[in-house]
């Protein structure tokens, strides 16, 4: 794994340890600011070629949802 992938992985777990920490809080709209996040961190995978699935299942994990996953053409 290349170290942007390592880096990016690192930045996931620390959004993902944030929501958690604001779910406990009660602070709903933290906890979507961190959603979006994610979210941004999973166009950056896409637009560097790191597979962005287990992200998808980050944010799906964390929304119940699965993300809308644009395609290189819309970077």
């Amino acid at each position: 794994m290349s170290e942007f992938a390592d880096q990016l992985d690192t930045r996931i777990d620390d959004v993902r340890h944030r929501i958690h920490e604001a779910r406990s809080a009660g602070d709903d709209f933290l906890v979507e600011n961190l959603i979006d996040d994610l979210q941004n961190l999973m166009e950056l995978a896409g637009r560097n070629d790191v597979d962005t699935g287990p992200i998808a299942e980050v944010i799906q994990a964390e929304t119940g949802a699965l993300p809308v996953i644009p395609s290189p053409d819309d970077y």
